[in-house]
């Protein structure tokens, strides 16, 4: 008659896959650790990592459009907005304006002439430079020729070409 085992801890089988799910186990929490690590300092192996788009973005301040999003339905925003873009261009026929695109967008072509829409900004004072960064407090006004956002303010955060 053959004898019969009724301790499981003996069958290797089981011994190998609590193993496996143990490292498992251990695994998944070191790289949860390490992601957790990551994305609460600044000197981590993941910071300066791109988002989607390609580059690290300033954060957007709230209630803050991307010219993309005004560019969706521009004759739908009425009053103040404030709006985030890049300047792309000045164009020497239309005195104290210029134009934004995407930040994001500028950021993944590398390009200021590969944007799908441009935004026309009407500003008093000094034009940004070309690759800007620009918070532009203002309003939509329907012009002769084109809708412009008429800016009350101009905020540069600086170049985002690095």
């Amino acid at each position: 008659m053959a004898k019969t085992s009724t301790d499981r801890g003996s069958d290797t089988g089981m011994t190998s896959g609590r193993k496996k799910r143990s490292r498992l186990a251990l695994l998944a929490i070191g790289i949860t650790g390490a992601a957790a690590i990551g994305w609460t300092t600044e000197k981590s192996p993941f910071s300066g990592l791109p988002d989607m788009l390609g580059a690290n973005q300033r954060a957007l301040p709230s209630g803050a459009l991307q010219v993309e999003d005004l560019a969706a339905d521009m004759k739908g925003y009425q009053g103040t907005i404030l709006v985030r873009g890049v300047m792309a261009v000045a164009p020497p026929d239309h005195p104290g304006m210029f134009a934004m695109i995407d930040s994001r967008e500028a950021r993944v072509c590398r390009d200021l002439k590969c944007a799908k829409n441009y935004l026309p900004v009407k500003a008093n004072g000094t034009l940004p430079n070309p690759w800007d960064e620009l918070n532009v407090r203002g309003r939509i006004v329907k012009g002769a020729r084109f809708d412009y956002l008429d800016a009350e303010r101009v905020e540069n955060l600086g170049s985002i070409r690095k």
